[in-house]
């Protein structure tokens, strides 16, 4: 048996993902690091953000299971901490808006229902869903084999770690080779740390110099290392990343990597297990696509090169229930 998930056609695909979502660490594995001085972004943050809406689907909005259509809500759970560009809160310090945010406010929109957004914290968004108290959750989640136990996912972005150094840095950081002598920031026990591990192993495997991982308690220390060049690159969630070039010239990415290196992963809008949501979301991600509104939504947030081409649905039963000869 193997993974496969139904495409937007209707037809059994097995996607490139497959072995890599059953082992893969989780991609937004703990709540993102706030980013100081967000108001000197070039990005608009104002409350109306030039909000990008969409049409609703009649068919898309009669699939909504009966359960989460009867308020005539979509509630989304957001994370309550700012961590631009996923959520943050306008320049009125009340409207939150991010590119989570958007992108709940247009699958609402194709569903036909008006968005309740709940701020939450990291900590609280899987006994949240569970529990019924929210029915979507945009929290910069990746599908991994263990979520799949309790939840549903529709793919919603690509899942990109990034390489920052200031801009006489030489050269670029996309493999293991590309780090072999470096120095570089990273948070203790994250994604990155451990994708720089394995680059390590296989570097002292050929004979080479390992890269010097410098651990650092929190996101703004590392981003002051890396400006000051007390190391060489710093390694973090690339919408983090591409949101810090925005506000800032000291530090510019050099390069980019999957989160769920060797394989790949992706972010998903995250369902309770069985209730029937996450097939219309991906369909309604899907039909946003079509239209082009996805990626402009993408672009608002400087994120286009986390675009995906289609969005599909990961649950547990597609890990059981389906064989190929």
């Amino acid at each position: 048996m193997v993974f496969s998930t139904l495409t937007r056609r209707g037809r059994l695909a097995r996607p490139a993902l497959a072995a890599a979502l059953a082992g893969a660490l989780a991609a937004g594995c703990a709540d993102p690091q706030p980013i100081e001085d967000a108001a000197y972004t070039d990005l608009d943050l104002s409350p109306d953000r030039g909000l990008i809406r969409a049409e609703e689907s009649p068919e898309l909005a009669a699939a909504v299971p009966d359960s989460i259509k009867e308020d005539g809500k979509l509630t989304v759970a957001y994370p309550s901490q700012p961590g631009p560009p996923f959520a943050l809160l306008a320049t009125d310090n009340e409207t939150p808006i991010g590119v989570e945010i958007d992108q709940a406010q247009l699958l609402a929109d194709k569903l036909g229902l008006e968005l309740d957004l709940q701020p939450i914290n990291w900590s609280a968004w899987p006994l949240k869903l569970a529990t019924g108290d929210v029915e979507v959750v945009h929290f910069n989640i990746g599908v991994t084999r263990e979520r799949l136990e309790r939840f549903d996912f529709a793919t919603s972005r690509g899942a990109l770690m990034a390489f920052s150094a200031r801009p006489e840095f030489e050269g670029t950081i996309e493999s293991y080779e590309d780090i072999s002598g470096l120095r570089i920031a990273v948070g203790a026990g994250t994604t990155q740390e451990r994708i720089l591990l394995d680059w390590n192993e296989l570097l002292e495997a050929e004979g080479k110099e390992p890269a010097e991982l410098a651990h650092y308690a929190n996101g703004q220390d590392m981003v002051l290392a890396g400006a000051a060049g007390r190391v060489d690159a710093i390694m973090d969630p690339s919408p983090s990343a591409s949101y810090r070039e925005s506000m800032r010239d000291d530090l510019v990415i050099v390069g980019r990597v999957n989160e769920g290196w060797p394989d790949e992963t992706l972010i998903a809008s995250t369902t309770k297990r069985g209730d029937g949501l996450a097939p219309v979301l991906a369909a309604a991600f899907n039909e946003l696509i079509d239209e082009g509104l996805y990626l402009e939504s993408l672009k608002k947030w400087d994120l286009p090169e986390e675009a995906i081409p289609e969005s599909e649905t990961h649950s547990l039963e597609s890990y059981t229930d389906v064989e190929y000869d």
